[in-house]
């Protein structure tokens, strides 16, 4: 093994749990780290997550875009929410109001190589 693949791993690994993270708290809201992120966290989660599609396509990974999808559509919109927190119930409400996806699906398993 390469140490350019070893690095593309990690970084696999590194990526998806980050951004695993940032949405497992939906539909409540979006985190960043251990808290809930704010708009210009938004801004760097979407940033972060342009460079993880980059990264996947590099790899040749396909079946991510469902996860990568409903990943932005919260990155943007929570931003979006949380500007406006006040016109609103609460962010599962903000989101169904906007036919939102409640939850992000799992990406799926990575290839044997990845692991």
């Amino acid at each position: 093994m390469t140490e350019q693949a070893d690095l593309d791993r990690a970084e696999y690994r590194r990526a998806m749990d980050w951004l695993s993270c940032a949405v497992h708290e939906l539909p409540a809201g979006v985190l960043y780290g251990a808290n809930g992120a704010y708009a210009r966290q938004c801004a760097d989660l979407v940033n972060g997550l342009d460079d993880v599609e980059r990264l996947c396509t590099r790899l040749g990974l396909n079946g991510h875009q469902a996860f990568f999808d409903a990943c932005r559509w919260h990155f943007e919109h929570y931003a979006h929410y949380l500007s406006r927190r006040r016109h609103f119930v609460d962010y599962e409400s903000y989101t169904r109001d906007r036919n939102g996806p409640a939850r992000v699906p799992k990406p799926p398993a990575p290839p044997r190589w990845l692991q």
